[in-house]
């Protein structure tokens, strides 16, 4: 044989041989973006279920909040009612992966286990309507999320409960200070 045919025999060989694994990478590289895309997806459904979930259990304490009892001696089981769906709804809260979402609807919730000082502080702007205000900003909040908004700035209902919730810990902070001596 004549050296040009094994030198075309050995071109084609080498050529083959490139070509073959140029396309197995190829395929593995896609195969691997496919596998991250459907991860990605799941992840995603996975993150809008919870929040879905989460806006489902706030709204229930959000209508819950508005119940505001008309006798005194329905103001306990009302408080214990919130605070006991506030806790049943913090599982759904650890599934929310954005983590200043998930900061913000802990606060709402935060805020159901004093609702006696949200509502007993007309002074420093606690109202019945207050605890039902909080929620419905938590919902904004959620909301916001689910249609790939930013989140919300704090509405004037968490201004008010921030403040009340700081002057509820001045003054315990001020009895502690007086039980003390």
């Amino acid at each position: 044989m004549d050296g040009s045919v094994w030198v075309g025999l050995a071109g084609t060989l080498v050529g083959t041989t490139i070509g073959g694994g140029l396309s197995i990478w190829a395929s593995v590289v896609a195969q691997n973006r496919q596998t991250k895309a459907t991860r990605d997806l799941r992840v995603e459904e996975k993150t809008e279920a919870s929040a879905n979930e989460a806006i489902t259990q706030l709204y229930v304490i959000k209508q819950r909040a508005r119940d505001f009892p008309q006798e005194h001696r329905g103001l306990d089981a009302w408080q214990k009612e919130l605070s006991r769906l506030a806790a049943e709804m913090e599982p759904t809260v650890l599934r929310l992966r954005d983590d200043a979402l998930r900061e913000r609807v802990e606060e709402v919730l935060g805020y159901m286990d004093m609702v006696y000082e949200l509502t007993d502080y007309p002074a420093h702007g606690g109202s019945l309507m207050l605890p039902s205000e909080i929620c419905r900003y938590g919902l904004d909040c959620l909301g916001a999320t689910v249609r790939n908004q930013p989140l919300p700035a704090p509405s004037q209902a968490m201004l008010k409960a921030r403040e009340i919730d700081a002057f509820e810990r001045e003054r315990m902070a001020i009895a502690r200070e007086e039980a003390d001596r």
